[in-house]
């Protein structure tokens, strides 16, 4: 029960001004982090899911959007681990990691596929190498060598020599945020950590023990 309290507490006591949403922070976290980091700065997760028979996998993806709004958005491909597991059970994790700044920022929420619509307009947006690499793997089985899918890059390039259509197996999904925690490692002294949950009409934060 006395590990409950911290958490209650949590929800009883809004802290944050309605427009100080978490993901505020969590974008501003972003910007430090950028500043300190030499050559291309990307918004890299971890993000965990959970198998039908109940088994966790993660794996790094990035993150193209964050948002208070619509929450985080990234892009995979229809036949991977990842959505298979979304397609069982919607609740998801992402983990974060910071090392300019020593910072982790952990969120749990709920994942939806954004529309085909939307996800075309992300779509077009992508460099051709990045169109190209995407379609050549089909995420279905074994391959002998790389060079099996070198060989589907070049066909793609001869097949679409211009304008490359988006194809079925590029999905896109959004999650919404539940619960966001805020973890900063201080130098020779306690960490500092703060959950952030949702409530019926808000979010509430507090500090908790790390």
């Amino acid at each position: 029960m006395k590990k409950l309290i911290p958490l209650l507490f949590c929800i009883a006591a809004t802290l944050y001004a309605k427009e100080q949403h978490p993901i505020t922070k969590v974008n501003a976290w972003f910007k430090e982090e950028q500043t300190r980091t030499t050559g291309t700065f990307h918004k890299f997760a971890t993000l965990a899911t959970v198998s039908r028979d109940g088994h966790p996998h993660t794996r790094m993806i990035e993150l193209v959007g964050l948002n208070p709004q619509q929450g985080g958005l990234f892009f995979t491909h229809k036949n991977s681990e990842k959505v298979k597991h979304l397609e069982h059970s919607s609740h998801a994790a992402l983990n974060i990691w910071l090392p300019q700044t020593h910072r982790q920022i952990s969120i749990d929420g709920v994942v939806s596929q954004i529309s085909e619509a939307e996800a075309e307009k992300s779509w077009n947006r992508m460099p051709r190498f990045m169109k190209i690499t995407f379609m050549a793997s089909t995420h279905q089985g074994e391959i002998s060598s790389n060079e099996v899918l070198e060989e589907r890059k070049k066909q793609l390039e001869e097949l679409y020599p211009k304008e490359i259509p988006m194809p079925g197996t590029f999905v896109g999904y959004r999650i919404l945020p539940q619960k966001v925690i805020f973890y900063e490692i201080q130098s020779k002294s306690f960490p500092i950590k703060h959950i952030a949950l949702i409530g019926s009409d808000d979010w509430s934060i507090c500090q908790v023990e790390p």
